[in-house]
């Protein structure tokens, strides 16, 4: 078993989780502590040094966030010698990719999806105070904490794509995001800021609930295509302005027409680029509205005597919805940030806490929200954060010699707060997973555009490319470790430098014209009923958080964070919270090829 060292800690390398073209990702032993970790290893060159320097600034300026309430990774030490970089994580239990694989893909109740929302627009809502937009949200990046003791408490991951935007520069061509969740403005070439992550969000609701991605493009072009058959053309002034227009759109012939811009047709495209469009989709919806039909969801609407409780979910169904219709607009300037999102009716329960407040499925709903959001991920039962030893156990062979073996084991004593949830579940009452598809049609008959799979093999593969620096993760922290490559070409430069910030309130927060329901009350300050779980106030910066240090780099000379030079680990200070970086690895039945 092998031993690396830093001049304040020492651990024991267990097991590799992945490796990548960068380096690899190795589950380790903390000796000082007892606790599991995760070690992301790079070779210590000048074209990783530059990478590794990028990311530490990003940690550095986030180190005042309680990775806890933040709900953003933690990050430990970093350390290294001559030949090799190290950055030491806490080790988290799987993404939420992972999680719908192993429930094949079933839709996830709306009570679940909110919890899970909660925490990933807490986490942005921090981020924008510190003026970072993460640019790869999706869920593979967004990890379980540990879903038996504590349900559904999440924790967003991998920042090697994200940016600090404190100044505004322009920035040909960004290639950010993975493509299924890539927003309107990098795809047509426009002006963006973080509401990039808020669109990415929105996809990631979708999926969750319909058990496939929302716009499963291709390439660019379907992924325009598709939105374009669910949510209609852009307004006329966007694709003005927007840069690669002419890559998906063209002139209206009819100058009579509303819109003076047409999509391209799937012959066109194939005309131009000898790139044949795929159909990827498993729900062809023709508006966003529909989501709500997919999987039984409508069921209740359609009953003439539903129960109360299917009442309850089918009202939060219809909340969540209109949620993600804010967070999916064409105009970044009209998408709802992600305050206003935290206050919105499905997210604060505040329509379900007036409405249906008598219900089990309220109650439920409040009770997992509640207890996700337990700081350290601690159950209110719980006696602590999981301790780990190493056992030695003697292993002999024929000739009577022997070896010592080590086994990884929990330490006894942790109470699993699920005993307590009164028969929490993922399935909702009154309906099982994945029953009705009323609304939605699915992919029709194989047409000459569709590409026909053999039976039994899903879409959700990836196209091969190159690999970055794998995500880490534990599988229930002694499952077996699976590893998937990440999309090709999905990660951007990261010195692609800062972002353009649009400077532009949306409509959720104070704008002309605007008033009456949910935004008119959290504006003038008063409410009926308290908000039923922590919410965060405003979008400006939280006068309690420290002041942030001037980035990007007056601190990477410090001798504690310097990469040159010969070896040596480094010294802390109070440990820097980090979000570390990892598209996971898997090899079959992946997240529906490349979206890149």
């Amino acid at each position: 078993m092998a031993t690396i060292q830093s001049e304040t800690d020492c651990y024991d390398i267990i097991e590799v989780l992945g490796k990548g073209t960068f380096g690899e990702v190795a589950k380790g032993w903390r000796r000082s502590t007892g606790e599991m970790v995760a070690i992301k290893i790079l070779k210590n060159d000048a074209y990783r040094n530059r990478i590794i320097k990028n990311e530490l600034k990003l940690l550095r300026c986030m180190r005042g966030l309680d990775p806890d309430e933040a709900h953003i990774i933690r990050f430990l030490e970093f350390f290294h010698d001559a030949l090799k970089f190290y950055l030491v994580f806490e080790l988290l239990e799987q993404n939420l990719f992972e999680f719908q694989k192993e429930n094949n893909f079933a839709p996830l109740a709306a009570r679940h999806i909110r919890t899970v929302t909660l925490q990933v627009l807490r986490a942005l809502a921090r981020l924008k105070e510190l003026a970072i937009i993460h640019a790869d949200l999706k869920p593979e990046n967004i990890m379980l904490v540990d879903q038996t003791r504590c349900p559904f408490r999440v924790k967003v991951i991998d920042f090697g794509s994200a940016s600090i935007f404190s100044e505004v520069r322009y920035v040909k061509e960004p290639y950010i995001q993975s493509r299924f969740y890539r927003a309107p403005e990098i795809l047509l070439g426009l002006p963006f800021c973080e509401k990039v992550d808020v669109w990415s969000l929105g996809c990631v609701m979708a999926e969750l609930h319909l058990g496939w991605p929302l716009y499963p493009g291709n390439n660019e072009y379907d992924q325009i295509r598709y939105i374009c058959e669910t949510q209609g053309l852009p307004k006329a002034h966007l694709l003005h302005a927007a840069r690669k227009a002419h890559h998906f759109f063209k002139r209206n012939p009819h100058p009579e027409a509303s819109n003076p811009w047409q999509l391209k047709s799937s012959a066109d495209y194939l005309a131009e680029t000898k790139v044949r469009p795929l159909e990827r989709r498993k729900y062809m919806l023709k508006s966003l509205d529909q989501i709500e039909t997919v999987n039984g969801g409508g069921a209740a609407g359609k009953l003439a005597f539903p129960d109360r409780e299917m009442l309850a979910e089918y009202a939060d169904l219809k909340s969540m919805v209109e949620l993600i219709k804010r967070m999916l607009t064409w105009e970044s300037h009209e998408r709802i940030s992600p305050s206003a999102a935290l206050r919105h009716p499905f997210v604060s329960m505040q329509q379900l806490r007036s409405a249906h407040e008598g219900t089990r499925y309220y109650q439920l709903s409040l009770r997992g929200c509640r207890l996700s959001l337990q700081l350290e991920g601690r159950a209110p039962a719980d006696d602590g954060p999981p301790y780990y030893r190493l056992a030695e156990e003697e292993e002999g062979s024929g000739g009577g010699g022997g070896g010592t073996y080590y086994r990884e084991e929990k330490a006894p004593g942790v109470q699993r707060a699920i005993d307590q949830l009164d028969d929490l579940s993922l399935q909702e009452p009154g309906r099982l997973w994945g029953e009705g598809r009323a609304g939605a049609y699915g992919a029709s008959e194989p047409t000459a555009d569709t590409l026909v799979l053999p039976k039994g093999v899903s879409w959700r593969g990836r196209e091969p490319g190159p690999e970055p620096i794998l995500a880490f993760y534990g599988s229930r922290l002694t499952g077996h470790h699976k590893t998937r490559k990440h999309p090709a070409g999905s990660k951007s430069d990261p010195n692609f430098g800062n972002l353009i910030r649009l400077g532009q309130a949306s409509p959720d927060e104070g704008g002309p014209g605007r008033g009456g329901g949910w935004e008119e009350g959290e504006r003038r300050g008063a409410s009926a009923d308290p908000p039923a779980v922590p919410q965060l106030d405003g979008d400006g910066p939280d006068e309690r958080a420290p002041p942030l240090p001037s980035c990007p780099g007056e601190w990477l000379s410090d001798p504690d964070w310097s990469l040159e030079g010969g070896g040596g680990a480094q010294g802390q200070a109070p440990p820097p919270r980090h979000p570390h970086r990892p598209p996971r690895v898997t090899g079959f039945l992946q997240h529906v090829g490349g979206h890149h």
